[in-house]
Protein backbone atom coordinates (compact mmCIF):
# COMPACT_ATOMS: atom_id res chain seq x y z
CA UNK A 1 0.00 0.00 0.00
CA UNK A 2 3.06 2.49 0.76
CA UNK A 3 4.73 1.77 -2.80
CA UNK A 4 1.30 2.20 -4.40
CA UNK A 5 0.93 5.79 -2.22
CA UNK A 6 4.61 6.86 -3.61
CA UNK A 7 3.69 5.85 -7.23
CA UNK A 8 0.25 8.04 -7.34
CA UNK A 9 2.09 10.77 -5.89
CA UNK A 10 4.92 10.63 -8.45
CA UNK A 11 2.17 10.59 -10.61
CA UNK A 12 0.72 13.38 -9.67
CA UNK A 13 3.51 15.99 -8.59
CA UNK A 14 4.26 16.57 -12.64
CA UNK A 15 0.81 17.72 -12.75
CA UNK A 16 0.94 20.20 -9.65
CA UNK A 17 3.32 22.25 -12.16
CA UNK A 18 1.04 21.94 -14.56
CA UNK A 19 -2.06 23.68 -13.66
CA UNK A 20 -3.14 27.18 -14.10
CA UNK A 21 -2.26 29.58 -11.47
CA UNK A 22 -4.96 30.02 -8.87
CA UNK A 23 -5.52 33.89 -7.96
CA UNK A 24 -6.36 34.24 -4.17
CA UNK A 25 -7.11 37.85 -3.14
CA UNK A 26 -6.74 37.78 1.01
CA UNK A 27 -9.19 40.78 0.95
CA UNK A 28 -11.94 38.12 -0.69
CA UNK A 29 -14.67 35.74 1.86
CA UNK A 30 -13.82 33.17 -1.23
CA UNK A 31 -10.33 30.85 -0.51
CA UNK A 32 -9.22 27.81 -1.84
CA UNK A 33 -8.11 25.17 -0.09
CA UNK A 34 -4.13 26.13 1.52
CA UNK A 35 -3.56 22.42 -0.19
CA UNK A 36 -4.45 23.85 -3.59
CA UNK A 37 -1.15 24.25 -5.48
CA UNK A 38 -0.47 26.96 -7.35
CA UNK A 39 -1.80 29.52 -5.56
CA UNK A 40 -0.79 33.58 -5.92
CA UNK A 41 -1.66 35.11 -2.92
CA UNK A 42 -2.12 38.68 -2.54
CA UNK A 43 -3.75 41.52 -1.07
CA UNK A 44 -3.95 45.15 -1.52
CA UNK A 45 -3.95 47.35 1.93
CA UNK A 46 -6.45 50.14 2.78
CA UNK A 47 -3.68 52.83 2.57
CA UNK A 48 -2.97 52.00 -1.07
CA UNK A 49 -6.57 52.63 -1.87
CA UNK A 50 -6.23 56.11 0.42
CA UNK A 51 -3.43 57.09 -2.08
CA UNK A 52 -2.33 54.56 -5.11
CA UNK A 53 1.47 55.46 -5.41
CA UNK A 54 3.06 57.31 -8.43
CA UNK A 55 6.26 55.48 -8.21
CA UNK A 56 7.78 52.64 -7.30
CA UNK A 57 11.37 51.11 -6.36
CA UNK A 58 12.20 48.04 -6.41
CA UNK A 59 14.86 46.71 -3.82
CA UNK A 60 17.90 44.88 -3.58
CA UNK A 61 15.88 41.26 -2.49
CA UNK A 62 16.91 39.27 0.34
CA UNK A 63 18.10 35.53 -0.58
CA UNK A 64 16.40 33.11 1.79
CA UNK A 65 18.67 31.24 3.58
CA UNK A 66 16.71 27.78 4.33
CA UNK A 67 16.71 27.45 0.40
CA UNK A 68 20.17 28.52 0.11
CA UNK A 69 19.26 30.66 -2.54
CA UNK A 70 22.45 32.55 -4.20
CA UNK A 71 22.45 36.58 -4.31
CA UNK A 72 22.79 36.62 -7.94
CA UNK A 73 19.60 34.51 -8.57
CA UNK A 74 17.60 36.82 -6.02
CA UNK A 75 18.86 39.87 -8.70
CA UNK A 76 17.51 37.96 -10.95
CA UNK A 77 14.24 37.89 -9.56
CA UNK A 78 14.21 41.35 -9.35
CA UNK A 79 15.45 42.23 -12.74
CA UNK A 80 12.38 40.42 -13.70
CA UNK A 81 9.88 42.11 -11.18
CA UNK A 82 11.30 45.71 -12.68
CA UNK A 83 10.53 44.60 -16.14
CA UNK A 84 6.85 43.54 -15.91
CA UNK A 85 5.94 46.81 -13.59
CA UNK A 86 7.53 49.23 -16.33
CA UNK A 87 4.49 48.52 -18.66
CA UNK A 88 2.59 50.05 -15.75
CA UNK A 89 1.28 53.68 -15.68
CA UNK A 90 3.76 55.00 -12.69
CA UNK A 91 7.07 56.73 -12.82
CA UNK A 92 9.94 53.77 -12.70
CA UNK A 93 13.37 54.15 -10.86
CA UNK A 94 16.04 52.36 -12.61
CA UNK A 95 17.75 49.86 -10.63
CA UNK A 96 21.39 51.15 -10.62
CA UNK A 97 19.85 54.37 -9.59
CA UNK A 98 18.28 52.97 -6.64
CA UNK A 99 21.53 50.58 -5.67
CA UNK A 100 23.78 54.13 -6.08
CA UNK A 101 21.44 55.85 -3.61
CA UNK A 102 21.16 52.90 -1.34
CA UNK A 103 25.08 53.11 -0.51
CA UNK A 104 25.35 56.70 -0.22
CA UNK A 105 22.53 56.26 2.98
CA UNK A 106 23.32 55.47 6.43
CA UNK A 107 22.45 52.17 7.72
CA UNK A 108 19.73 53.03 10.19
CA UNK A 109 16.01 53.35 11.02
CA UNK A 110 15.33 56.40 8.69
CA UNK A 111 17.10 54.79 5.86
CA UNK A 112 13.83 53.88 3.25
CA UNK A 113 12.23 57.35 4.58
CA UNK A 114 15.39 58.58 3.11
CA UNK A 115 14.91 56.77 0.07
CA UNK A 116 12.00 57.30 -0.85
CA UNK A 117 12.88 61.25 -0.60
CA UNK A 118 16.08 60.92 -2.70
CA UNK A 119 14.13 58.75 -5.46
CA UNK A 120 11.45 61.15 -5.14
CA UNK A 121 9.47 57.73 -4.73
CA UNK A 122 6.60 57.25 -1.96
CA UNK A 123 6.49 53.29 -2.46
CA UNK A 124 9.11 50.88 -2.10
CA UNK A 125 8.76 47.06 -3.13
CA UNK A 126 11.04 44.78 -0.42
CA UNK A 127 11.11 40.87 0.21
CA UNK A 128 12.43 37.83 -0.04
CA UNK A 129 13.02 35.18 -2.84
CA UNK A 130 12.48 31.81 -0.74
CA UNK A 131 13.22 29.98 -3.54
CA UNK A 132 15.15 29.30 -6.64
CA UNK A 133 16.87 26.48 -8.03
CA UNK A 134 16.42 22.29 -9.38
CA UNK A 135 16.29 19.17 -8.21
CA UNK A 136 16.41 16.14 -9.71
CA UNK A 137 15.32 12.65 -8.88
CA UNK A 138 16.05 10.20 -11.43
CA UNK A 139 12.84 9.94 -13.18
CA UNK A 140 11.33 13.20 -11.65
CA UNK A 141 12.97 16.63 -11.87
CA UNK A 142 11.01 20.04 -10.51
CA UNK A 143 12.39 24.02 -11.04
CA UNK A 144 11.07 26.11 -8.66
CA UNK A 145 11.75 29.86 -7.84
CA UNK A 146 9.43 31.83 -4.88
CA UNK A 147 9.38 34.98 -3.61
CA UNK A 148 7.46 36.70 -0.71
CA UNK A 149 7.33 40.02 -1.75
CA UNK A 150 5.81 43.62 0.46
CA UNK A 151 4.84 47.00 -1.20
CA UNK A 152 5.55 49.78 1.56
CA UNK A 153 4.74 53.92 1.86
CA UNK A 154 8.65 54.50 2.08
CA UNK A 155 7.40 57.75 4.45
CA UNK A 156 5.89 55.55 7.22
CA UNK A 157 6.58 52.17 6.52
CA UNK A 158 3.03 51.32 6.12
CA UNK A 159 2.17 48.64 4.10
CA UNK A 160 0.37 48.68 0.35
CA UNK A 161 0.16 45.36 -1.21
CA UNK A 162 1.75 42.14 -0.28
CA UNK A 163 2.13 39.38 -2.37
CA UNK A 164 3.67 35.60 -2.52
CA UNK A 165 4.02 32.77 -4.87
CA UNK A 166 5.99 29.75 -6.12
CA UNK A 167 6.36 29.09 -9.52
CA UNK A 168 7.57 25.95 -10.61
CA UNK A 169 7.83 23.45 -13.63
CA UNK A 170 8.29 19.97 -12.95
CA UNK A 171 8.45 17.05 -15.50
CA UNK A 172 8.73 13.48 -15.75
CA UNK A 173 7.00 10.81 -13.69
CA UNK A 174 6.19 6.98 -13.76
CA UNK A 175 6.40 5.27 -16.87
CA UNK A 176 3.96 1.98 -16.63
CA UNK A 177 6.47 0.59 -19.30
CA UNK A 178 10.51 0.53 -20.37
CA UNK A 179 9.40 2.92 -23.06
CA UNK A 180 7.62 5.09 -20.73
CA UNK A 181 10.09 4.96 -18.50
CA UNK A 182 12.66 6.19 -20.54
CA UNK A 183 10.37 9.38 -22.12
CA UNK A 184 10.08 10.10 -18.06
CA UNK A 185 13.74 10.30 -17.86
CA UNK A 186 13.95 12.28 -20.65
CA UNK A 187 11.48 15.13 -19.43
CA UNK A 188 12.60 15.16 -15.95
CA UNK A 189 16.40 15.66 -17.86
CA UNK A 190 15.18 18.31 -20.33
CA UNK A 191 12.93 20.52 -17.27
CA UNK A 192 16.12 20.90 -16.23
CA UNK A 193 17.69 23.57 -18.80
CA UNK A 194 19.01 27.04 -18.04
CA UNK A 195 16.27 28.61 -20.33
CA UNK A 196 13.66 26.72 -17.96
CA UNK A 197 14.56 28.27 -15.29
CA UNK A 198 14.51 32.12 -16.93
CA UNK A 199 10.70 30.85 -18.15
CA UNK A 200 9.74 30.18 -14.54
CA UNK A 201 11.36 33.06 -12.85
CA UNK A 202 9.32 35.17 -15.74
CA UNK A 203 6.30 33.37 -14.62
CA UNK A 204 6.56 34.50 -11.07
CA UNK A 205 7.11 38.01 -11.69
CA UNK A 206 4.59 38.17 -14.40
CA UNK A 207 2.01 36.36 -11.93
CA UNK A 208 2.80 38.79 -8.93
CA UNK A 209 3.24 41.94 -10.62
CA UNK A 210 -0.15 41.45 -12.59
CA UNK A 211 -1.53 41.68 -8.95
CA UNK A 212 -0.35 45.06 -8.32
CA UNK A 213 -3.08 47.71 -9.25
CA UNK A 214 -2.70 49.32 -12.57
CA UNK A 215 -4.13 52.55 -12.09
CA UNK A 216 -3.87 54.24 -15.04
CA UNK A 217 -5.58 53.14 -18.39
CA UNK A 218 -2.99 54.43 -20.40
CA UNK A 219 0.02 56.57 -19.41
CA UNK A 220 3.08 58.10 -20.73
CA UNK A 221 6.31 56.68 -21.38
CA UNK A 222 8.52 58.17 -19.04
CA UNK A 223 12.12 59.36 -20.59
CA UNK A 224 13.84 58.17 -17.07
CA UNK A 225 12.43 54.97 -17.46
CA UNK A 226 13.39 54.82 -21.42
CA UNK A 227 16.96 53.46 -21.60
CA UNK A 228 16.66 52.92 -24.81
CA UNK A 229 15.56 56.12 -26.06
CA UNK A 230 17.24 58.96 -23.61
CA UNK A 231 19.65 56.95 -21.89
CA UNK A 232 21.68 56.34 -25.23
CA UNK A 233 24.65 59.14 -25.63
CA UNK A 234 23.57 61.49 -27.88
CA UNK A 235 25.52 61.07 -31.45
CA UNK A 236 28.22 63.75 -31.50
CA UNK A 237 29.51 65.91 -34.53
CA UNK A 238 32.32 65.76 -34.69
CA UNK A 239 32.84 62.35 -33.49
CA UNK A 240 35.02 63.49 -31.18
CA UNK A 241 34.89 67.27 -30.01
CA UNK A 242 36.60 69.24 -27.33
CA UNK A 243 33.14 68.03 -24.65
CA UNK A 244 33.04 64.20 -26.23
CA UNK A 245 34.95 63.00 -22.89
CA UNK A 246 32.38 65.00 -20.16
CA UNK A 247 29.60 63.55 -22.03
CA UNK A 248 30.63 60.10 -22.22
CA UNK A 249 31.32 59.99 -18.30
CA UNK A 250 28.48 61.62 -17.56
CA UNK A 251 26.09 59.39 -19.92
CA UNK A 252 28.55 56.60 -17.80
CA UNK A 253 27.62 57.91 -14.48
CA UNK A 254 23.82 58.25 -15.57
CA UNK A 255 23.71 54.59 -16.31
CA UNK A 256 25.57 53.73 -13.54
CA UNK A 257 22.67 55.66 -11.24
CA UNK A 258 24.76 58.69 -10.04
CA UNK A 259 22.56 61.39 -11.19
CA UNK A 260 24.73 63.89 -9.42
CA UNK A 261 28.16 62.54 -10.96
CA UNK A 262 26.14 62.52 -14.54
CA UNK A 263 25.11 66.02 -14.18
CA UNK A 264 28.67 67.62 -12.95
CA UNK A 265 29.65 66.00 -16.40
CA UNK A 266 27.10 67.74 -17.74
CA UNK A 267 27.67 70.92 -16.48
CA UNK A 268 31.36 70.43 -17.73
CA UNK A 269 30.98 69.83 -20.97
CA UNK A 270 28.25 73.09 -21.54
CA UNK A 271 31.46 74.94 -20.60
CA UNK A 272 33.39 73.68 -23.37
CA UNK A 273 30.95 74.14 -25.91
CA UNK A 274 28.39 76.13 -24.89
CA UNK A 275 26.99 76.50 -28.41
CA UNK A 276 26.04 72.70 -28.91
CA UNK A 277 22.97 70.81 -27.76
CA UNK A 278 24.67 67.82 -26.22
CA UNK A 279 25.28 68.90 -22.76
CA UNK A 280 22.24 70.98 -21.86
CA UNK A 281 20.30 67.24 -23.19
CA UNK A 282 22.16 65.31 -20.59
CA UNK A 283 21.60 67.71 -18.02
CA UNK A 284 17.96 67.93 -18.89
CA UNK A 285 17.56 63.72 -18.91
CA UNK A 286 19.62 63.91 -15.46
CA UNK A 287 17.00 66.19 -14.03
CA UNK A 288 13.86 64.26 -15.48
CA UNK A 289 14.99 61.56 -13.78
CA UNK A 290 14.85 63.12 -10.80
CA UNK A 291 11.25 64.76 -11.00
CA UNK A 292 13.01 68.10 -10.81
CA UNK A 293 10.85 69.55 -13.91
CA UNK A 294 11.37 73.23 -13.33
CA UNK A 295 15.02 72.78 -13.10
CA UNK A 296 15.04 70.10 -16.40
CA UNK A 297 12.86 72.94 -18.37
CA UNK A 298 15.55 75.23 -19.16
CA UNK A 299 18.42 72.83 -19.99
CA UNK A 300 16.01 70.90 -22.30
CA UNK A 301 14.93 74.57 -24.01
CA UNK A 302 18.43 75.11 -24.54
CA UNK A 303 19.21 71.77 -26.34
CA UNK A 304 16.43 72.37 -28.79
CA UNK A 305 17.27 75.85 -29.65
CA UNK A 306 20.62 74.53 -30.64
CA UNK A 307 19.61 71.71 -32.68
CA UNK A 308 15.66 71.36 -33.54
CA UNK A 309 15.92 68.47 -35.50
CA UNK A 310 17.16 66.27 -32.62
CA UNK A 311 14.47 64.03 -32.09
CA UNK A 312 15.38 63.08 -27.83
CA UNK A 313 15.78 66.56 -27.11
CA UNK A 314 11.84 67.15 -28.94
CA UNK A 315 10.63 63.66 -27.04
CA UNK A 316 12.11 64.89 -23.63
CA UNK A 317 10.62 68.77 -24.41
CA UNK A 318 6.96 66.82 -25.30
CA UNK A 319 7.18 64.90 -22.09
CA UNK A 320 8.01 67.77 -19.73
CA UNK A 321 5.10 69.86 -20.89
CA UNK A 322 2.79 66.92 -20.64
CA UNK A 323 3.78 66.68 -17.03
CA UNK A 324 3.32 70.07 -16.44
CA UNK A 325 0.01 70.42 -17.48
CA UNK A 326 0.87 71.99 -21.07
CA UNK A 327 -0.86 69.16 -23.73
CA UNK A 328 -1.05 71.68 -26.78
CA UNK A 329 2.59 72.28 -26.28
CA UNK A 330 3.93 68.76 -25.84
CA UNK A 331 1.80 67.65 -29.02
CA UNK A 332 3.87 70.49 -30.86
CA UNK A 333 6.94 68.84 -29.46
CA UNK A 334 6.52 65.11 -30.54
CA UNK A 335 5.11 66.42 -34.31
CA UNK A 336 8.50 68.50 -34.45
CA UNK A 337 9.96 64.67 -33.16
CA UNK A 338 8.23 62.41 -35.34
CA UNK A 339 9.27 65.05 -38.57
CA UNK A 340 12.85 64.61 -37.25
CA UNK A 341 12.23 60.60 -36.66
CA UNK A 342 8.92 59.24 -38.56
CA UNK A 343 10.15 55.91 -36.49
CA UNK A 344 10.08 57.60 -33.30
CA UNK A 345 7.37 55.50 -31.23
CA UNK A 346 8.04 57.13 -27.75
CA UNK A 347 6.60 60.79 -29.89
CA UNK A 348 3.83 59.03 -31.66
CA UNK A 349 2.81 56.87 -27.78
CA UNK A 350 2.58 59.75 -25.79
CA UNK A 351 1.01 61.76 -28.54
CA UNK A 352 -1.52 59.14 -28.06
CA UNK A 353 -1.84 59.34 -24.57
CA UNK A 354 -2.61 62.96 -24.65
CA UNK A 355 -5.30 62.66 -27.01
CA UNK A 356 -6.67 59.57 -25.46
CA UNK A 357 -6.82 61.29 -22.06
CA UNK A 358 -8.73 64.46 -23.61
CA UNK A 359 -11.27 61.74 -24.84
CA UNK A 360 -10.43 62.50 -28.49
CA UNK A 361 -10.43 58.48 -29.50
CA UNK A 362 -9.87 58.88 -33.27
CA UNK A 363 -6.44 60.88 -32.65
CA UNK A 364 -5.63 58.56 -30.16
CA UNK A 365 -6.25 55.56 -31.99
CA UNK A 366 -4.55 56.63 -34.78
CA UNK A 367 -1.38 57.47 -32.96
CA UNK A 368 -1.29 54.22 -30.94
CA UNK A 369 -1.54 52.54 -34.38
CA UNK A 370 1.98 54.54 -35.45
CA UNK A 371 3.40 53.81 -31.92
CA UNK A 372 2.85 50.54 -32.71
CA UNK A 373 4.43 50.15 -36.47
CA UNK A 374 7.13 52.74 -35.16
CA UNK A 375 8.02 50.57 -32.27
CA UNK A 376 7.68 46.79 -34.48
CA UNK A 377 10.32 48.66 -37.25
CA UNK A 378 12.55 49.29 -33.98
CA UNK A 379 12.38 45.56 -32.34
CA UNK A 380 10.60 47.48 -29.34
CA UNK A 381 8.26 44.35 -29.28
CA UNK A 382 7.36 45.00 -25.88
CA UNK A 383 6.18 48.46 -26.24
CA UNK A 384 4.49 47.44 -29.30
CA UNK A 385 2.25 44.75 -27.84
CA UNK A 386 1.55 47.74 -24.80
CA UNK A 387 0.18 50.04 -27.48
CA UNK A 388 -1.79 46.94 -28.93
CA UNK A 389 -2.96 46.58 -25.86
CA UNK A 390 -4.66 50.30 -25.93
CA UNK A 391 -5.70 50.00 -29.60
CA UNK A 392 -7.86 47.30 -27.95
CA UNK A 393 -9.56 49.53 -25.15
CA UNK A 394 -9.83 52.12 -28.01
CA UNK A 395 -11.41 49.14 -30.05
CA UNK A 396 -13.72 48.79 -26.84
CA UNK A 397 -15.09 52.17 -26.78
CA UNK A 398 -16.37 51.95 -30.52
CA UNK A 399 -13.21 53.39 -32.61
CA UNK A 400 -13.61 50.62 -35.64
CA UNK A 401 -9.92 49.39 -35.31
CA UNK A 402 -10.24 45.80 -36.70
CA UNK A 403 -8.02 46.28 -39.23
CA UNK A 404 -4.86 47.91 -37.13
CA UNK A 405 -5.67 45.14 -34.21
CA UNK A 406 -4.90 42.22 -36.51
CA UNK A 407 -1.94 43.98 -38.34
CA UNK A 408 -0.28 44.53 -35.43
CA UNK A 409 -1.40 41.35 -34.22
CA UNK A 410 -0.27 39.35 -37.23
CA UNK A 411 3.32 41.50 -37.40
CA UNK A 412 4.10 40.19 -33.21
CA UNK A 413 2.67 36.41 -34.31
CA UNK A 414 5.22 36.58 -37.37
CA UNK A 415 8.00 38.04 -35.40
CA UNK A 416 7.60 35.88 -32.34
CA UNK A 417 7.52 32.37 -34.39
CA UNK A 418 10.71 33.94 -36.47
CA UNK A 419 13.00 34.46 -32.79
CA UNK A 420 11.60 31.11 -32.33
Amino acid sequence: MRRARWILAALLLPLAGCLDPVYVDQNSALQPPDFWPNQVVYQVHKPWEAAPPACIAILPLNAGEAAAVAPEDSARVRIALFAHLAPQGRRQVTLARIDHVLGELPKNADRLRLLGERLRCPALLTGTVTDYGSSYLGIYSSVTVGADLKLIRAADGAVLWEGRHTASSRGGGVGLSAVGVAMGLFDAASNLRDEQILRVTDDLARRLASTIPDDVIAAYDDPAAEPVRLAVPPPLAPAAGPGANSLALGERRLAEGDHAGALAAAEAAIAIEPGRSQGYLLKGRVLLAEGDFDRAEPAILAAVARDRSNAIALNALGFLNGRKGAPDRALAAYRLAIAADPADGFAYYNSAVIHFNANNWVPAADHFYGAALAYLKKGDYGRAEKALADLRDLSREGVPLDHEIATIDDALGALTRRKS
